[in-house]
């Protein structure tokens, strides 16, 4: 009975590995795709780690922040259960 909630914690922790991968992966696209420098565009201009210039449109994080809150919410869920069932074996039922 305690190996059902257990899974669910190995499942949400490996939901939030995901979804920080997503996001890392979605920093590094943002990141290595500069746009090209426009007056007329309204984007402010970096300075890039390589002495270039560079502009960037505005970050939209993507669905990674998405899977991790459903990674937490699985956390949740899981670690009141093993409080739940804990509590159980504690009292003797």
């Amino acid at each position: 009975m305690r190996r059902a909630p257990l899974a669910m914690l190995g499942l949400a922790v490996g939901v939030i590995v995901v979804g920080c991968a997503v996001l890392a992966a979605h920093i590094t696209d943002y990141l290595n795709s500069p746009l090209a420098i426009s007056s007329t565009s309204g984007l402010s201009v970096f300075t890039g780690p390589d002495g270039e210039l560079a502009a960037y449109d505005f970050f939209r994080p993507g669905v990674g922040p998405n899977i991790i809150t459903a990674g937490g919410v699985l956390l949740f869920a899981a670690l009141f259960l093993l409080a739940v069932l804990w509590r159980r074996r504690a009292n003797g039922r």
